[in-house]
């Protein structure tokens, strides 16, 4: 008997040995996850109140990201890597997937927005001007300048961007030259090192901001997620081992998260073990996810197998890029208040942001299907 993804119930039994499959569609419904976690921290302005606590969570969106990125990117390159064009085939997909989009929005904040400011002659006050120069961003820089960034109002989100671009042009090296044997204690080392960094930096008077933006002090999940990578080609787990140590990942992660939080609250936490709680969970999450058959038929296709997060998913990153300055200006206090004709603020506020996260997914969608497929297409060049 085949199941739909191909494999045969045998090879689903809990005692068989896992196998990577060609393509896991559990992951796009991670990434959906994920960036609808990131829109609820971005739209918490216009939620009432008495949900500040929970949407303000949402910035763990962001290192789910982190551990699916290093999970899918190194598993690429751990399988290439001694293959001729090794470099230039990573590096020219990359760019295929990340700068058509990316271009569009420095375009749209370098040079449609002034163009705006002077044409309608609005102060700098109304349309706030970006902290660094557009060849910051190009460099993928801007995160190693500053704490300015984090108070950009339309290109902040551009953070996270910058130290996967970071991080990736010094990982791909690094897993060519390392023998599998130690590459995997590499990774565990550079875990246990990254909440003894945070602390030095926090005692040497690192904001909490740079901590959070900088790849030296926020790594973690792309670590774990290169770490199940490479785990998964050189070791045969069983399905039960991905599904115990997942869930005993997710009850540890939970576990530390909350006790961190019960004794620190900020806006922007780096409390020294917050980022490691967060990417241990994600971990664990990604591990359940790959054996998803395995943790019951309903919670397989009503969550790992769901339709809508699977629609997000597919449109997660042109989401994530353009949703921060569409909702930038629905969330705009100004713009509501010249709208609120009935006088309920509050009303007016939560229908701006239904608006902008409406378009913000319709712009990603037609984005996805045009720009970013046809991009996508040129990938067969580079085999």
């Amino acid at each position: 008997m085949q199941e739909p993804n191909g494999q045969s119930a045998a090879e689903l039994e809990l005692r068989s040995l896992y196998r990577l499959p060609r393509s896991i569609p559990q992951l796009d419904r991670l990434r959906g996850l994920a960036i609808l976690l990131v829109l609820m921290n971005h739209t918490k302005k216009a939620a009432p109140q008495y949900f500040d606590g929970i949407l303000r969570q949402g910035w763990i969106g962001v290192d789910l990201f982190f551990v699916l990125s290093g999970f899918l990117i190194t598993g690429i390159l751990w399988e290439s890597r001694g293959e001729k064009g090794y470099f230039k085939r990573f590096y020219v997909r990359r760019i295929l997937r990340i700068w058509p989009v990316y271009l569009i929005i420095l375009f749209l904040v370098f040079a449609i927005v002034p163009l705006i400011r002077h044409l309608s002659g609005l102060s700098a006050g109304t349309l706030l001007g970006e902290p660094y120069g557009v060849w910051a961003y190009l460099l993928f820089i801007q995160n190693l300048l500053g704490p300015a960034l984090y108070y950009s109002p339309l290109l902040s989100i551009t953070w996270s961007l910058a130290i996967e671009e970071q991080f990736y042009l010094v990982w791909p090296a690094i897993l060519r030259i390392c023998r599998r044997l130690i590459i995997l204690p590499i990774l565990l080392a550079g875990l246990s090192a990254a909440p003894l960094i945070r602390l030095i930096a926090r005692h040497h008077g690192v904001s909490d901001i740079v901590i959070y933006i900088c790849p030296f002090t926020h790594y973690d999940g792309l670590l774990c997620g290169a770490f199940v990578a490479i785990w998964l080609r050189s070791a045969t787990p069983k399905r039960m081992t991905l599904l115990l140590a997942g869930s005993a990942l997710m009850i540890a992660g939970v576990s530390l998260f909350l006790s961190i939080q019960a004794f620190f609250t900020t806006n922007v936490p780096c409390f020294p073990l917050l980022y490691t709680a967060v990417a241990i969970f994600s971990t664990g999450l990604l591990l359940i996810a790959l054996v998803s058959e395995n943790t019951g038929k309903q919670l397989h296709r009503l969550f790992f197998m769901n339709g809508t997060l699977a629609f997000f998913g597919f449109i997660s990153y042109g989401l994530y890029l353009y949703h921060f300055s569409i909702m930038h200006i629905a969330l705009s206090y100004n713009l509501a208040a010249r709208l609120d004709r009935w006088h309920h603020p509050s009303m007016t506020a939560g229908l701006m942001a239904a608006g902008g996260l409406g378009l913000s997914i319709l712009v990603a969608w037609v984005s996805r299907v045009t720009l970013e497929r046809a991009a996508l297409s040129k990938k067969s060049l580079f085999v």
